[in-house]
């Protein structure tokens, strides 16, 4: 079961609290908004989850292990940030394949991922391009490719409509 729950999770910087006492299961299959005015905390949250933040105090469980710990390589996570965080010097094709390459996913199967979150989100003619070549909501769609090859159970968007295209 790939649910995710928050136990008694804090989350400090300093001594300024910024996540106090949340509980929260979300079950295998759910999807969660968070919703709520610039710093209250939603992309703290998403970056617990993602191992990007260490939890202050509390415990976070993903498939019922106890994550605190665990690295965030380990954690099978696909996220997506706000800002898009492409690598400016690789192709679109190179930026979606990097993190399938580092998983020594078989090359056939990285081109069957690749293909298929290119046609999804309308891609496939920009392959060969680099983020500089691209618009923000261009890059935004390369950024939710690269998650989506991934195929992780723990998907994790962090505004990810922000800079999309409005027809899109």
């Amino acid at each position: 079961m790939n649910n995710i729950v928050f136990e008694k999770v804090c989350k400090s910087y300093g001594k300024v609290e910024v996540i106090r006492d949340l509980d929260l299961e979300i079950p295998e299959g759910q999807r969660l908004i968070l919703l709520g005015p610039s710093g209250c905390g939603k992309t703290t949250i998403l970056r617990m989850i993602a191992g990007l933040e260490p939890i202050t105090s509390g415990d976070l469980y993903m498939g019922g292990e106890r994550m605190n710990d665990v690295e965030p390589g380990d954690r099978n996570v696909a996220m997506v940030f706000q800002n898009y965080a492409l690598y400016p010097h690789m192709t679109v094709e190179t930026n979606i394949l990097f993190g399938l390459q580092v998983a020594k996913i078989p090359k056939n199967e990285q081109q069957e991922r690749l293909n298929w979150a290119l046609d999804i989100l309308g891609l496939s003619e920009y392959r060969a391009r680099y983020p500089r070549e691209l618009s923000g909501g261009q890059r935004q769609r390369v950024a939710l490719c690269r998650a989506l090859v991934k195929k992780s159970p723990y998907f994790l968007l962090d505004e990810p409509l922000s800079n999309l295209d409005a027809q899109l």
